[in-house]
């Protein structure tokens, strides 16, 4: 069975065979049958007789980073197995996927070389967050790989999620930074991001953790975190809206740069 190279991957769609070989094999650790791995990544029982063989799919180099976060899907799999709650959905999937590929861009960039005195400085700051995103992320699932309650799990998970997003980020920017390219922005019509603006201020006001009092406990924390994130968005469509201007409808150019 070959190494699949992540950072050749052109979609998170492309790893799938790679994230179910890897989670059938860590679940034959654990002792499950064939039929059980089959069902709970909807794969047929063949399909992971030919992933513990080696006939099939491919495999993780050895990165901690890689193996924390298939490690936490298949601990997934596992519950799911185990309480006979059906099969590992698409979106976690996806997201497993897109958690790998940040994860490997983000460590060729802090194996890349610097190209200019002004860019050093920038890059040593975004070089630091870099890493400790990435830390946060695999101390994350780490500490849901361990807990027994599923708020906390899942809080947990929520919160390596964002990490691997911020790394993200961070990560775009070194890059930018590093072909010295001008940044252009193509923003979306303006008609459309005042339609989300409407969506994300209505949820604002329906606030979750006011609508529903419960006692302090990690479940009042992930209705918080759902509130946050939708005072995150409001003000963030906000910003959008007012660097897109209020021109930009009857522009003709499919793009501008973004120094303003």
């Amino acid at each position: 069975m070959n190494h699949l190279d992540i950072a050749t991957a052109k979609s998170e769609e492309k790893l799938f065979p790679l994230i179910r070989a890897s989670v059938a094999g860590k679940l034959l650790q654990m002792g499950f049958r064939p039929s059980e791995i089959s069902s709970v990544l909807r794969v047929t029982p063949a399909a992971v007789t030919q992933y513990a063989k080696g006939k099939r799919g491919n495999k993780l180099g050895r990165n901690h980073g890689h193996e924390q976060i298939i490690d936490a899907l298949a601990e997934k799999a596992a519950q799911r197995i185990r309480s006979g709650t059906g099969s590992l959905e698409l979106v976690e999937l996806l997201d497993s996927a897109y958690q790998l590929l940040a994860a490997s861009k983000g460590q060729r960039i802090l194996d890349s070389k610097l190209r200019s005195p002004t860019r050093n400085k920038w890059m040593t700051i975004l070089k630091e967050r870099l890493r400790l995103e990435l830390n946060a992320a695999q101390k994350c699932l780490a500490i849901a790989n361990r807990a027994h309650d599923e708020h906390s799990k899942l809080l947990m998970r929520m919160i390596a999620s964002d990490s691997v997003r911020h790394a993200d980020i961070v990560s775009q920017l070194m890059s930018w930074l590093e072909t010295g390219h001008e940044l252009v922005f193509d923003p979306p019509e303006q008609a459309f991001v005042r339609e989300m603006l409407a969506i994300e201020d209505r949820a604002s006001e329906s606030s979750l953790s006011k609508s529903i009092k419960l006692p302090p406990s990690v479940a009042r924390l992930l209705l918080e975190s759902i509130d946050m994130d939708e005072t995150k968005h409001e003000r963030l469509l906000g910003s959008m809206l007012k660097i897109i201007g209020p021109d930009s409808e009857g522009e003709s150019e499919p793009s501008r740069s973004a120094n303003h």
